[in-house]
């Protein structure tokens, strides 16, 4: 199911205020894996300690950059007052292991750090807003199947829709400028008139707009546009 352009006005959500129950502490270690490789990085309230943006496989880069931002800002896990990673949507299998990894450091703390989520379209979104100036309405894409991808709009004054599923025949009718984040490695393609852009954190070191963006979290979790289903095996007898 898609959004249709001039009827969603609606739908859209209000970048949410920061209050005491979802007060950002620092320092915080911002973690990213919804596209290939890792984006880590130290983020104090005057922007980063540390970043790096690694390519490869996400179950080493994420781990070594965490390791070199640590080393680089002369901080251990112990002494972080919190964590901040994206929950999706994007590559499931970096996403979990983020999220996995999160668990583990969590665990290891008798004071255990806050916990903060965000999504990778939206803070898209935020990193056009930074790089490009664009201030004006935006469509933002991400990998989902042939023909059809993840997608958040965002209007002039800094609201946000869902993020949710679209497919070729709605996109031909939309206005809004259109980008593109490549999630994953053998990507399906990405829409017609869409701008491929760079997904990258460093940026929005001091962006209030990507700040607003981090929700406290119990316990970190994946956030999917569509759930995964299985058929049932059933055995027969071969005749």
């Amino acid at each position: 199911m898609a959004l249709i352009p001039f009827i969603w006005g609606h739908l859209l959500k209000s970048i949410p205020e920061v209050t005491e129950q979802n007060k950002i502490v620092y320092p915080l270690l911002v973690t990213d894996c919804s596209c290939p490789g890792a984006r880590v990085g130290i983020l104090a309230e005057t922007g980063w300690l540390a970043y790096r943006n690694k390519s490869g496989e996400t179950g080493a880069t994420l781990f070594q950059a965490v390791k070199e931002v640590l080393n680089e800002s002369g901080l251990s896990l112990s002494q972080l007052a919190g964590l901040a990673y994206c929950e999706g949507p994007g590559s499931t299998l970096g996403i979990r292991i983020n999220a996995m990894a999160l668990r583990t450091w969590i665990s290891l703390e008798k004071q255990p750090p806050s916990l903060f989520s965000f999504k990778s379209l939206e803070a898209a979104v935020c990193l056009i807003r930074e790089t490009e100036s664009n201030e004006e309405a935006v469509a933002v894409f991400s990998d989902f199947r042939k023909e059809s991808w993840n997608v958040c709009f965002s209007d002039q004054v800094g609201q946000f829709s869902p993020i949710e599923i679209i497919d070729l025949a709605d996109v031909a009718s939309l206005q809004q400028d259109q980008y593109f984040v490549q999630q994953r490695i053998h990507s399906p393609g990405q829409p017609p008139h869409s701008r491929l852009i760079n997904y990258d954190l460093e940026p929005l070191a001091t962006s209030a707009q990507f700040i607003q963006l981090l929700e406290p979290r119990e316990q970190p979790t994946v956030f999917q546009t569509s759930t995964t289903t299985f058929k049932k095996w059933v055995p027969e007898r071969h005749r």
